[in-house]
């Protein structure tokens, strides 16, 4: 899926080690399988080949992602919009044909038409393509979290690149897996700590990657230097609304969150080297206050 994936299993033989690992890579490679767009044999980038000539056939899982996908583009006041892949590949210069960018109106989810009766695909114009990065990721763990349960498994730690994190269980030495949002400016300082117990964080941001994350009002990349991070009970939740999250204005912000309650959401902002951390789902003075304690400078919340 494009990054490192790390499992730690604490207090467990080597066999039974290799066992779990050999069952979690077959899972990671048969969901990359189905969901890349960047596997010319995947089942998304047959879709997005074939899916705007007629509509394509698709298996249960396939079609229960993209489902999933649709609802949270409603839900995130179509923020999260899986329909933008021309365009994020226009800006990250993907594909150098593309000599002028695809018109936002005629890309977007909005463009993705699903019928449930036969299970079929169609896009409705040619400048669609389906991209899962704010979803696969998030998906993948949730999948093998169940592998690990069903294996026994009380307490784990998965990272794909240390940007999305499931935790299983508590620390084996503490009450909770502590997970730090590093400083761009600073590596080896964390502005803060989730206390993650059976649950997820997921970060999204533009500091390494310029191009990839894409508004989809105007079909341009965000350029504003931020990352947004998401605590979730659901790994693909926390996957899902960091990227929403980025682009998403304050008054679509408010909106967003009243779906999602639950969800602890940070979101950082570098500026003149400077760095402001915001809690952005809890609006306290107090709240905001406790979140930059010790750290960089006055809080931007708005």
């Amino acid at each position: 899926m494009g990054t490192r994936f790390n499992l730690l299993l604490p207090g467990i033989d080597n066999h039974k080690g290799d066992e779990i690992f050999s069952s979690v890579t077959n899972e990671l490679l048969r969901i990359e399988k189905l969901l890349s767009c960047f596997l010319s044999d995947s089942d998304i980038s047959y879709i997005n080949e074939n899916a705007y000539k007629k509509p394509v056939s698709v298996n249960d899982e396939v079609f229960g992602v993209l489902t999933e996908c649709i609802d949270f583009y409603k839900l995130t006041q179509e923020t999260f919009d899986i329909g933008l892949g021309y365009i994020i590949d226009y800006w990250t210069g993907r594909h150098t044909e593309l000599d002028q960018e695809p018109d936002i109106n005629l890309a977007g989810a909005k463009n993705i038409i699903l019928e449930n009766s036969d299970k079929t695909v169609r896009l409705a114009t040619p400048q669609v393509k389906i991209n899962l990065g704010g979803y696969g990721k998030g998906y993948a763990l949730q999948k093998n979290l169940e592998i690990l349960k069903k294996s026994g498994i009380k307490t784990a730690l998965m990272s794909f690149g240390e940007s999305s994190v499931t935790c299983l269980g508590k620390h084996p030495h503490g009450e909770y897996w502590p997970v730090g949002i590093q400083d761009f400016y600073q590596k080896k300082k964390s502005l803060t700590t989730f206390e993650v117990v059976d649950g997820s964080v997921s970060t999204s941001g533009n500091l390494q990657n310029e191009n990839h994350i894409i508004n989809p009002v105007n079909g341009n990349p965000i350029t504003e230097k931020m990352s947004i991070s998401v605590k979730s009970d659901s790994a693909v939740i926390a996957e899902v609304l960091s990227t929403a999250l980025m682009v998403a204005r304050d008054d679509q912000i408010e909106m967003i969150l009243k779906s999602f309650p639950k969800e602890e959401v940070i979101r950082v902002e570098y500026n003149n080297n400077k760095t402001h951390i915001c809690k952005l789902n809890k609006r306290s003075n107090e709240d905001n206050k406790n979140i930059k304690a010790g750290f960089y400078g006055e809080s931007s919340c708005r």
